[in-house]
Parts: C-alpha cells; sequence; structure tokens
C-alpha cells in the first residue's frame, strides 16, 4: 500500500486525489455561492465574488511632494553652486537643518 495524504484529519489515497477533490469543491463551492446570491441578493455584500470584474491595477506616478517657501530658496542657492554650509551661513540657519532639508527634497531639483 502506497503513502496515504492526510489533510485536517481526512485520509486521502494519494496527494493527487487530495488536490483533485479539493479542485473539485473549489468550483462548487463558488457555483453554490453565485446561486445563493441570485437567490438572496442580501448575500452579495458577505460573497467573495462581490463582482466579476477583475480590478485594474493602479498605476501611481510618483511625483515628489511640493517644495516649501525655506526648501525653494535653498533649491535655488545649490542650483546656483553654493555649498550646503555657504546656505547656512546666508540663511543664518544650522548646516545640519539645510543638509536635512536637501536630504528630505531630493535637492537641488531642476
Amino acid at each position: 500500500m502506497g503513502i496515504l495524504a492526510k489533510a485536517k484529519g481526512t485520509v486521502y489515497a494519494s496527494e493527487a486525489h487530495r488536490i483533485r477533490f479539493e479542485d473539485n469543491y473549489l468550483k462548487d463551492w463558488i457555483a453554490q455561492n453565485k446561486k445563493d446570491v441570485l437567490v438572496k441578493p442580501e448575500l452579495k455584500i458577505r460573497s467573495h465574488f462581490k463582482s466579476e470584474k477583475t480590478k485594474k491595477p493602479i498605476v501611481k506616478i510618483e511625483t515628489p511632494p511640493p517644495l516649501p517657501k525655506k526648501a525653494k530658496i535653498v533649491n535655488n542657492m545649490l542650483s546656483e553652486g553654493k555649498s550646503p554650509k555657504q546656505v547656512a551661513k546666508t540663511l543664518f540657519e544650522n548646516a545640519k537643518y539645510i543638509t536635512r532639508i536637501i536630504t528630505k527634497y531630493n535637492l537641488p531639483r531642476k
């Protein structure tokens, strides 16, 4: 006698038999759910088959966040060729604050 497949307490003749049984059960279960929804439309709310349509993938175009006033000024100064230390000195700000703005908004932008 070959190896018996066991799943959730039920013993099957083989693994192939178990898979075939589960596939048939799934098909019958889906068909019964569709019949139930036709008879009682209120079951559609709880049904896994709310719509037959396939969902379109959502394509999200990543746009950089809009620059606040301070970041625009830093961007313009960096575009002119100034270093972050020079920008910090000109704006009377801490150099660490300027470098945080640069990394947060990916400066300089065009």
